[in-house]
Order: C-alpha cells, then structure tokens, then sequence
C-alpha cells in the first residue's frame, strides 16, 4: 500500500456573514465538491459548520476585517501553503489544485464577475479572493499591513481601510483551465469593479442561466 501524501495547502475561508445564509451554503457546498482532502479552516463572524471553525464575532464589515479575517486563518493552518477562499465565489478544483512555485510571492488567477440574472461575464485581472501563497509570507505581509491600526474597525464607521496587502508588483499570475466566478451582490463591500472583456459562456459553469441555477 502506498503512504498518503500530506496536503500541501489549506482553504481558508473567510466571511462576515453578510449574504443570505442559503447563498453562502451553495458556496460551501461547492468548495466541498472540490477539495478533495484539503484542509479547510473558516474564519467567519457568525458560528458556521465549515472545516475547522474560528469564529471572531459580529466585528464588523471592513477590508481591515477581511484582511484579520484571513490572517487568523493563515495562522491557525499547518500547510505550506494556503489558498483564499470568499462566501460569495465559486471555485473549481484547479484552483486548490494549484501549487505554487515560491514561497514568498503572491500568485493570483484572473476571475469573472457575474451578477446573478445578467446576461455576461466580466473579465477582471486579478483578485485576493484568488490567491494561492506560501502561509509564513501571508502571515508577515498581512501582518505588517495591520500594524498599528488597531485588532478591528468597522466600514460604517470609519470608511474604507487597508489597500491590499499584495502589490501588483509581487504578484504573479497564473492561469486555470476553468475559471473562478465571483457572484455580485448588494451585500458585498465593491459593488463596482473595472474589467477587460465580456463573455457570455464559461467552461464547466455554462452559461449565466446555468450559475443562477445553483442559486434557486
């Protein structure tokens, strides 16, 4: 018999509980599809069934928050690696399957913005809910980007905070075979996004009646 490979990755998902309980568990249910034996560890403000769960309280919506968010997950996980995973995104298994090369870089996928309803897909370059990166370099670089600014902070109160943590310059991007869709909705802290170019199918998710399916 041979011996089991150790998992090289770990999903961390993170959520402030901001979506409709029922949209949110298609999502999870469809990270569930995928993972094959991945680890999961969800860090989220309302108690979830999800992976190992570390739940930090209704602390408010905010890019610092997400950033916590993750971080406390990066933290909390055993791999070498972890990949980012948002409550309002669809994932295929290419994309947890991905392994990067370096360990100090961030590596990030192009996504596709789709609003449920609509009639297209938007191309967007790059997202930090499509990053797969070496765990002790997403724990220094989120780190230093909190520094000073306080455990958590509240968008309604005090406006937008904290840039991403990843300039463009230290990411690398790499491209999946099946793409990953980010679900638009009212809930979601950017509701407006530039994007490169339009299309009206994808692989394995078909077309935009098909993705609203697994939301009715």
């Amino acid at each position: 018999m041979g011996t089991a490979v150790a998992p090289r990755t770990t999903i961390v998902y993170y959520t402030a509980n901001r979506e409709d309980e029922a949209f949110e568990r298609v999502i999870r249910e469809q990270i569930l599809k995928v993972a094959g034996d991945l680890p999961i560890i969800s860090v989220s403000q309302k108690p979830i069934d999800f992976g190992q769960n570390i739940c930090v309280g209704e602390v408010g919506f905010s890019n610092q928050n997400a950033h916590r968010q993750f971080l406390i997950g990066c933290e909390a996980a055993k791999t070498e690696f972890v990949h980012s995973a948002e409550s309002d995104t669809l994932y295929p298994a290419e994309y947890f399957q991905f392994i990067p090369n370096e360990v100090h870089r961030a590596y990030r996928t192009p996504i596709y913005l789709y609003r449920l309803g609509d009639s297209r897909f938007l191309l967007k370059d790059a997202s930090e809910s499509a990053t797969a990166i070496g765990r002790n370099y997403a724990i220094a670089v989120i780190s230093e980007s909190l520094r000073g600014r306080g455990e958590w902070r509240d968008t309604l109160e005090h406006g937008r905070e904290v840039p991403n943590a990843f300039r463009k310059r230290n990411w690398v991007p790499f491209e999946l075979p099946v793409p990953i869709v980010n679900i638009k909705t009212v809930n979601q802290m950017h509701a407006h996004h530039g994007y490169r170019s339009v299309v009206t199918e994808l692989p394995y998710w078909g077309l935009p009646q098909d993705v609203d399916q697994l939301f009715a």
